[in-house]
């Protein structure tokens, strides 16, 4: 009895400690009361922060969230796991994740996510046996902004925490303090005015829920609280996050609890990157080759890395890379700039000059790092499309940058968006109207030239739009610039031309779902069946349920005689996106086929309205038309292509055509030829 006891006994004590990593989004440091802010609300982080260490100047390696994260689960610096911007990239499968080593250790591991940009697509799942990342919001209708709440994503976690056993790490990541700010009752009528630290306040309430269950369930866990980056809030010019490398965006809270860690505050620069070795060291599990940081009880990283690309890759403007020390942060982009830490921190904007010592210092440090060749992010067309509407894609190769700093021009930043998010509604005149404000401060830049072009686009100039963006990928190739193209080239029939661009698209990214599916589509409208079918088998065992390849799946059974597994794939298509176009054009290609004129006519018709400028959608539909007498219908859907598409090569045949079907209807009825 007493020896069954002690080796009972021994085995508990043996279980490792369970580990709990919270990352609050878009958080910055000075805005919790333990940082210092007077005014918050934060009483449950606080108390935390009083029961473990509580590291006063620790920092992000980019203010945004996929690099952020990324790093914060690799131990390594952006340049080496090589997520270096939101939106084109996804961390690779080569990476070694913590979530990959607590589960080779045998460790239950669990992460419930609550935005797009933390979804497993991006790469975060692998090495975790439960991952719950599920949005309400549409694939079509998802962007930055596509969240669950945090009271949702800790209900999710409490309730699944309870059916685990033994030994855990456990990623629960909340999104509210990000823009938008619009905080729930009561944080909003406490907090009033104050929407900010009122969403700050309801995320403080709902990591003082999970920190109390966790505590029930956990003997002598780990907790692990911080934030993915912060939020400029006006500092330097910048309301939000992602341009600038500024405290307000690159210090976060960072907050450890867990055996053999005596509560106190370390006041010295610490990176991100030394999270991860930390997290490994507490539970007893080797450090594994490869890690960047270092240990955080032993001082952490005394240097701390950042870098911020987002300028560079989205408007063309040159990148920001910066070296946080003790005395303050060397930021280096079109120029070289020095700000000093003092009792409120680093300010926003440094000196700028010329810094030899700190320059030479960001360099050897750049130097001893790895640099890695980011995996590229296989996106819906949809999603890339919506993406590519805010900003998010299109930009240049990394080689590829302008004198142009990000801090120079941060207050006209926002134009960028509001004339994209134009452009995606169709409010032309708008989009216009923010572009011309932009034409003096972006002059020169891949940006602007980029933004140019998809007005063009919107606008239902095909040829001019070409015109600019085929300019535009001489100047810099661009795997989204040649998708673009590939595009335009498919709406105009040009199938030869749509090929070449989407074969330049591979050759900057060789696993590109949108350009293997558009060189098939390019494949079969040349009516080269035997190449598409092999393109197709090839692509398809690299992504096997993507949108778009699904679509050319069904292309293909369609072509084969086969409408009715055809209309099967374009029902699937239909449930991953309700609004996809070519799921619509499938259904009613197929439907047709099957002679369901009408419900044909009708899917046609729908794609049109979600993409208006697809010629061989309007040439189906209109020949569909034909099929069943609506000539006078045909003939409106032909002069509706006027405005946005040119009256030549196979549409002016077909308008020609669909005109002398209704001339002859006419004449059957006794009425005259209508004008031509």
């Amino acid at each position: 009895m007493l020896w069954s006891t002690l080796l009972a006994l021994g085995a508990l004590a043996a279980e490792p400690p369970s580990v709990l990593l919270i990352t609050l989004d878009t958080t910055r440091a000075d805005r919790l009361g333990v940082y210092g802010h007077a005014q918050a609300r934060t009483p449950h982080i606080d108390a935390l922060a009083g029961s473990g260490l509580r590291f006063e100047r620790a920092y992000a390696t980019c203010p945004l969230t996929i690099p952020s994260h990324a790093s914060l689960f690799t131990g390594q610096v952006p340049p080496t796991h090589g997520v270096r911007d939101n939106g084109d990239f996804r961390l690779s499968d080569d990476a070694i994740t913590l979530a990959e080593r607590f589960a080779a250790a045998g460790y239950a591991t669990l992460a419930f996510t609550a935005a797009f940009p933390t979804q497993a697509q991006w790469g975060f799942g692998q090495g975790f046996d439960t991952y719950h990342d599920a949005l309400s919001a549409l694939p079509v209708d998802r962007d930055w902004r596509a969240w669950r709440t945090a009271s949702d994503v800790v209900d999710d976690a409490l309730s699944t925490l309870a059916e685990v056993e033994g030994p855990r790490f456990v990623w629960v990541h909340l999104f509210d303090a990000h823009w938008p700010y619009d905080p729930p009752e009561p944080f909003a009528s406490q907090l009033q005015g104050r929407p900010y630290d009122g969403e700050l306040a309801y995320l403080d309430h709902e990591v003082g829920r999970l920190v109390e269950a966790w505590r029930r369930v956990t003997q002598d866990g780990v907790i692990a609280l911080t934030a993915d980056h912060g939020e400029a809030l006006g500092d330097g010019g910048e309301q939000t996050h992602g341009f600038l490398l500024l405290d307000g965006t690159l210090r976060v809270p960072l907050i450890l609890v867990g055996p053999g860690l005596e509560p106190g505050v370390v006041a010295e620069p610490v990176s991100h990157i030394d999270l991860a070795p930390t997290l490994l060291s507490l539970v007893g599990l080797e450090l594994h080759e490869g890690l960047q940081g270092r240990d955080l009880r032993g001082g952490g990283s005394a240097l701390v890395f950042s870098e911020a690309l987002t300028g560079q890759y989205n408007l063309g403007l040159s990148s920001l890379t910066s070296v946080t020390s003790p005395a303050g942060r060397f930021v280096s982009g079109a120029w070289d700039s020095f700000a000093p830490f003092g009792p409120q921190g680093i300010p926003p904007v440094g000196v700028r000059g010329q810094y030899p010592d700190e320059s030479e210092e960001l360099a050897t440090l750049r130097g001893s790092y790895r640099v890695t060749q980011g995996e590229s992010a296989a996106l819906d067309a949809e999603a890339w499309e919506q993406l590519l509407a805010l900003g998010y894609l299109g930009g240049p190769a990394l080689e590829v940058t302008s004198d142009v700093d990000p801090r120079d021009v941060i207050e006209i930043v926002p134009l960028t968006w509001h004339a994209r998010r134009a452009l995606g509604a169709g409010r032309l005149e708008a989009a216009a109207q923010w572009i011309a404000q932009l034409e003096a401060p972006l002059a020169g830049t891949y940006g602007l030239d980029l933004l140019r072009g998809q007005q063009l686009r919107a606008q239902g100039d095909a040829f001019g739009a070409i015109d600019v963006l085929s300019r535009l990928h001489d100047r810099a190739p661009s795997h989204d610039v040649a998708l673009m193209l590939g595009a335009l080239g498919l709406e105009l029939a040009d199938w030869h031309a749509a090929a070449r661009w989407y074969e330049r698209a591979l050759d900057s990214r060789s696993n590109s779902a949108q350009a293997m599916a558009g060189l098939v589509r390019s494949a079969l409208a040349m009516g080269q069946l035997q190449w598409a079918g092999e393109l197709a088998e090839a692509f398809l065992d690299v992504h096997p349920d993507h949108l778009q390849l699904v679509l050319v799946r069904g292309e293909l059974l369609l072509m084969d005689g086969h409408p009715t597994s055809a209309l099967e794939e374009a029902r699937w298509a239909l449930e991953l996106s309700p609004t996809a176009p070519g799921a619509y054009a499938l259904a009613g290609r197929a439907l047709f086929e099957l002679g369901q004129a009408d419900a044909a006519i009708d899917a046609l018709w729908e794609a049109l309205a979600w993409n208006p400028y697809d010629l061989g959608v309007r040439v189906h539909l209109v020949e569909a038309l034909l099929d069943v007498d609506r000539n006078a219908e045909a003939v409106r859907t032909l002069d509706q292509a006027e405005s946005v598409l040119p009256v030549a090569g196979p549409l002016r045949d077909l308008w020609t055509t669909a005109h002398d079907a209704l001339d002859d209807e006419r004449a059957l009825s006794g009425l005259s030829p209508l004008p031509r």
